[in-house]
């Protein structure tokens, strides 16, 4: 190990055969026990002690010092979000990790382990680059049992609140939350419980003791995101769409609906992200939210390129799953001292 502050380097070489280092998780969950952020370099993947190619060591390489700033909370890039939305602005993405099925001997057969719920809090304070050198970024787990992983009110709740408090954000001007793992039934029952659990974390906030007037509303914005659909577009010509293509006119039956195909895949027919307006408060009617999800899927740390959701939502998929992989479900993960700070990646 090279210990660098608080950041720890793992040079590792996996059995042959083997993808990762067995010990892979057992490291990484007593790190996450301590607050530590690591990174971990696969030898097996390419030898860089006696590179072959001088030139791809220098792109894996230079590759890994990305991810590493990036973990301990540097911006590497900037994206452009529409001028129209209210700053400082509070990005919430939300996911949920469904571990698969182990086979219990007590049992006698394959029983659902604990799923992970996800929450990243993101800050954005201004429209400047410079101003937002560093990441301000705050996310918790929670182990939920299986089939229980659709109200996240509580967990969203707290993790605003908690965020809020740990970058001194008394009163944020917006709030635009993109909640993943929702289907079409479930739309209104888990809007309807999480939205006011968010308001209300918000409100909270930003109260001072002896005001006699409470502050104005945040307003929310409140987007489901559904990667699983059937859906596919084509070109009149019979091409596939374009990667960033926008299709506004499907829309669906009880909300505002729109479609973004964040990829496009060279030898296969893509398949867009349909986004779903479950709410939107009247001052962000100007915010267009295909123009702000379409900004924040380039905003991925150390990934070139657009993604198919935003970045807040993939950054929970990616923590839920890191945590939804180790024994105790990510209990054991020191959030506070996680604080700005994407060591998941």
């Amino acid at each position: 190990f090279v210990y660098v502050s608080r950041m720890v380097l793992d040079f590792s070489r996996p059995p042959r055969g083997q993808s990762s280092d067995p010990a892979y998780s057992v490291v990484k969950n007593m790190l996450g026990k301590g607050g530590y952020v690591s990174q971990f370099v696969n030898f097996a993947t390419y030898d860089h002690s006696n590179p072959r190619d001088e030139k791809r060591s220098k792109i894996i390489l230079s590759g890994v010092s990305r991810q590493i700033l990036s973990k301990c909370g540097v911006r590497v890039w900037w994206v452009n979000i529409p001028r129209s939305l209210p700053l400082p602005a509070v990005f919430v993405g939300v996911d949920v990790y469904h571990a698969p099925r182990k086979f219990d001997p007590k049992a006698g057969k394959r029983l659902a382990k604990e799923s992970v719920a996800a929450v990243i809090v993101q800050i954005i304070r201004s429209h400047v680059p410079a101003q937002n050198s560093m990441v301000e970024i705050y996310c918790e787990t929670e182990r939920r049992l299986a089939g229980k992983e659709m109200e996240l009110g509580s967990i969203m709740s707290r993790t605003v609140s908690n965020a809020l408090k740990a970058f001194n954000m008394p009163t944020p001007k917006s709030c635009y939350i993109w909640r993943d793992g929702v289907g079409d039934s479930a739309i209104a029952q888990v809007a309807s419980q999480e939205i006011p659990a968010v308001r209300a974390a918000l409100a909270n906030t930003g109260k001072v003791v002896g005001q006699a007037k409470a502050p104005a509303p945040v307003p929310l914005a409140y987007v489901v995101c559904q990667k699983r659909i059937n859906t596919k577009f084509l070109t009149q010509t019979g091409d596939k769409v374009p990667c960033g293509a926008l299709v506004t006119d499907l829309q669906g039956a009880d909300y505002k609906t729109f479609y973004i195909n964040g990829t496009s895949p060279p030898y296969s027919t893509p398949k867009p992200v349909r986004f779903i307006m479950a709410q939107r408060d009247p001052l962000l009617a100007s915010v267009s939210p295909s123009q702000l999800s379409w900004a924040l899927m380039h905003d991925y740390p150390n990934w070139t390129g657009p993604i198919k959701v935003p970045a807040p939502v993939q950054l929970a998929h990616k923590l839920a799953e890191l945590a939804g992989n180790m024994e105790d479900c990510g209990s054991s993960l020191n959030h506070e001292k996680y604080t700005g700070k994407i060591y998941f990646l």
